[in-house]
């Protein structure tokens, strides 16, 4: 998933809970529970990770996915009526930290960071695997729709 589908998830989530433990928390479940859908960047990763070709073009995407999830937000934050700030932030960092902490084990290695790695993987991977992933256009689209669907609920 991309970055602003998982930030606009946590920001839902941060609403709906009401208290910024559990924004971050539940925030932090849904991204797992999210990126089980197959939402098409497997050929990236595997390029990225594997194949390593086409690595600028895996670093691009992330960077673009990571601005244009900053810039969502801080789009919402300023438009919506957000009744607590807190609960919205607290969300979205618990939705996105499993990303970033994928991030810095693949630039660091750490082996304090492998398993968690590994995990994330088992998620993103778990229907992938058995079924296959869907074109990434597609993916795109469909996440289009659903974060406008979702900053409705904000």
């Amino acid at each position: 998933m991309t970055l602003t589908t998982h930030a606009t998830l946590g920001a839902v989530i941060g609403r709906a809970t009401g208290n910024p433990v559990l924004a971050f928390i539940f925030g932090f479940i849904s991204h797992f529970l999210i990126d089980m859908v197959p939402h098409g960047d497997t050929g990236l990763a595997d390029n990225y990770k594997i194949k390593k070709v086409r690595r600028k073009q895996a670093l691009a995407y992330v960077m673009v996915d990571a601005v244009v999830a900053i810039m969502f937000v801080l789009i919402l934050a300023n438009v919506k009526d957000i009744v607590s700030v807190r609960n919205f932030t607290w969300g979205i960092v618990g939705s996105v930290l499993p990303d970033l902490i994928v991030g810095v084990y693949e630039l660091t290695k750490t082996k304090y960071l492998h398993w968690f790695n590994k995990m994330h993987f088992f998620f993103h991977d778990f229907f992938i695997k058995r079924k296959g992933d869907v074109p990434l256009y597609y993916a795109l689209m469909a996440q289009v729709v659903l974060i406008a669907y979702l900053q409705t609920k904000l």
